[in-house]
């Protein structure tokens, strides 16, 4: 019996230890799973402070933390500051050492969430980029800096001369005749008359003591304005704009040793015009408060202080300046203009213009002085006007005229660029502000922020990220039509024009040749005005997407095929018949040549080639980024340039004639591959109008 109690209690000790045994493995194994399920990925912030966005993200209950400790697999989806770096600076002094900059992005967060419920990660980047990272309003500041001066001037003086071309005593005159050696007046004295432009009230005595006229006057001078300055500049919501236009004046600085000038030296004071505006937009934006500090600051006329040596001898001038300063707080409606006045000034000066020897004498020396003294009142008004700057359109009061002086041409360091204009642009809104594409586009916003890895996955990518199906054809066709309107853009030489053919010899995949002389020999309607019924046509198979490697070299090499083509109406059919896509992309890309016009567009056709590639095509190929005003940035065209027809240049051939019927055939087809991936899943309930 207790043999079999023992027995027992071995076997139960022994399941127990299995069991533990095997909790802890399934344990292990389980937090195993988790590290492995667990992803993480880094989300960049446009516009918010991290640590802002870290308190925000906790009242919305996200789980953040320090990044101090390791991460648990159990509590996902955890978002961690990542720390700080000592070595940046924003914006450097330019005077001290050049400082260390860390490479690694600063404005970023991490995200760690398992990755079997990428929807938890996707509403945190949903509260991130719609509640949080907004970004701030755009608003232009135009300034302009008035000076008003009225100047009072007072002026008593006396002018005598010698009478001349008269009959009498002073035709003999000794000093008349002997002195001067002419028939004219001998002046003795003359007053210095104002500048042109002033008013005088003159009053002459003739043949006072027979021989002298005698000039009395008394002169006024009117007020004028002068536009000092006139600075814009934009700047963002709350923030501040900072406007200096000044010069800098040097001032003396002197050392004394017993009542000498020993030294001196010079320190540079600004003078000029300072505005510092801070604006804060309304909710609605039609009105902007201002906090403003406005100061002006100039040299005094006749003001400035001489610092004299020994004997009196000048070694420096300090100038005076005037220096009017306002701060206020404003709140005004926007575009409205704003005015901050009363900065007045007032200077007085007082000269004596007199005639040599003779204004010296006493008692009669006066007759022979004038003294002009002048009062002088200056007031400053600077007008300030706020733009709200609406954020669907970069069309604003500010951005320079479409004037051929914005290009960039004829450079020979740095690449032409052409500034879009607005003849370069389709209006689209029809397309733009199309309701049921937007859904589609906002649907699929929402998917991409739930699944990144299908960002560029086909039909999401066609709508996400403000993306319009069929778009690239839109932006292919503006470049075509820049290029017809800039003649000097168009130098390529037809003749410098190749194409790969197959080559099946050893150590050489490819065998170059020249369309021109291909068209001589095996198709020479193409070189004619009108053709004669035919066209020639070169077919590249996409193979980008095929493993095999043979494939790979498939692709540049065309197939050559003359075909019946009797009017444009044919020629128009078989463009887009053999360029229709399958599915999410064109299988082939074909062009089709029937006489000389054909050759014209496909030689804009590989310039449109050159000007893509140079843009970046996943970016130019954008409707959203190929609007009015960006530059365009543009290839050196040459015409030795010897230049490949290849795929991308047959879509831009077919995109330059056929735009339309590519863009309707990318909407529907897009169209209905996405709303087939969203049939019976969770996201069809918002594209009907519910929320998730």
């Amino acid at each position: 019996m207790k043999c079999s109690l023992y027995l027992l209690f071995l076997l139960v000790f022994y399941l127990a230890k299995s069991s533990s045994a095997q909790s802890m493995r399934s344990s292990d194994s389980m937090d195993s799973r988790r590290l492995e399920q667990m992803a993480s990925e880094r989300i960049r912030l446009s516009y918010v402070d991290p640590i802002r966005c870290i308190k925000l993200l906790e009242l919305y209950g996200v789980k953040v933390t320090d990044g101090k400790q390791a991460i648990d697999p159990e509590s996902l989806p955890v978002v961690v500051l990542l720390p700080e770096t000592s070595f940046h600076d924003t914006i450097p002094d330019h005077e001290k050492i050049f400082p260390r900059t860390e490479t690694d992005p600063i404005n970023e967060l991490m995200l760690f969430y398992d990755s079997l419920v990428p929807e938890e990660a996707g509403r945190i980047r949903r509260i991130i980029s719609e509640q949080i990272d907004l970004p701030a309003r755009k608003i232009m500041i135009e300034a302009m800096v008035l000076e008003i001066s009225s100047m009072e001037l007072e002026e008593l003086g006396v002018e005598w001369d010698f009478n001349s071309g008269k009959k009498g005593i002073s035709d003999g005159n000794f000093l008349n005749q002997k002195l001067d050696g002419s028939n004219d007046s001998l002046v003795l004295g003359r007053i210095a008359y104002p500048a042109a432009g002033t008013s005088q009230l003159d009053a002459t005595i003739t043949n006072v003591f027979s021989e002298f006229n005698i000039r009395l006057q008394a002169l006024v001078e009117d007020g004028s304005a002068q536009i000092l300055s006139r600075p814009s500049v934009l700047t963002l919501d709350n923030r501040m704009a900072y406007i200096n236009v000044s010069e800098k004046i040097p001032i003396a600085n002197t050392k004394f040793v017993k009542d000498y000038v020993s030294a001196v030296d010079f320190r540079d004071v600004m003078a000029g015009i300072e505005l510092a505006v801070r604006p804060r937009i309304s909710g609605d934006g039609s009105e902007v408060s201002l906090q403003i500090n406005a100061a002006v600051s100039a040299r005094v006329p006749g003001k400035d202080q001489n610092v004299l040596g020994k004997d009196d001898i000048v070694l420096a001038t300090a100038p005076t300046l005037s220096i009017r300063e306002v701060k206020t707080y404003a709140r005004i409606a926007n575009n409205t203009p704003f005015i901050v006045g009363g900065l007045i000034a007032r200077d007085s000066e007082q000269t004596i213009s007199k005639v040599p020897l003779l204004g010296d004498f006493p008692f009669l020396g006066s007759l022979f002085r004038s003294k002009n003294e002048t009062g002088q009142k200056r007031e400053v008004i600077i007008v300030i006007t706020p733009s709200v700057l609406p954020e669907e359109t970069g069309v604003h009061s500010s951005m320079p005229k479409e004037d051929d002086l914005f290009d960039k041409f004829g450079n020979r360091l740095f690449r032409d660029a052409y500034r879009i204009r607005a003849e370069d642009t389709f209006d689209l809104r029809y397309l733009t502000e199309n309701k049921g594409l937007k859904k589609l586009q906002k649907v699929a916003d929402r998917i991409v922020s739930d699944h990144p890895q299908l960002a560029n996955a086909y039909p999401y990518q066609n709508f996400s990220g403000g993306s319009i199906p069929g778009e690239d054809a839109l932006v292919r066709r503006q470049i075509y039509e820049v290029l017809k309107r800039n003649d000097e853009l168009d130098v390529l030489d037809l003749e410098k024009l190749i194409f790969f053919g197959s080559d099946r010899s050893l150590g050489s995949g490819f065998k170059v040749r020249f369309l021109m002389d291909h068209l001589r020999e095996n198709a020479p309607f193409a070189l004619t005005e009108q053709g004669d019924g035919r066209a020639i046509g070169l077919c590249f198979r996409s193979k980008r997407n095929d493993m095999a490697v043979d494939d790979i070299l498939e692709e540049p090499v065309p197939e050559l095929k003359i075909v019946s083509c009797p009017d444009e109406k044919s020629w128009r059919r078989f463009l887009f018949e053999s360029n229709m896509r399958e599915g999410g992309s064109s299988v082939k890309q074909v062009i089709f040549i029937r006489h000389l016009k054909d050759l014209e567009r496909l030689k804009k056709a590989v310039l449109m080639k050159k000007i893509i590639s140079l843009n970046a095509s996943d970016y130019i190929l954008k409707l959203k980024n190929f609007t009015r005003g960006r530059l365009l940035r543009m290839p050196n065209f040459r015409e030795d340039d010897v230049e490949l027809i290849d795929s991308d240049v047959a879509t831009c051939f077919y995109h330059s004639e056929l735009y339309y019927t590519s863009l309707q055939e990318a909407l529907r087809i897009d169209y209905g591959a996405f709303k087939k991936v969203l049939e019976d899943s969770p996201y069809s309930i918002e594209l009907m109008g519910g929320n998730q």
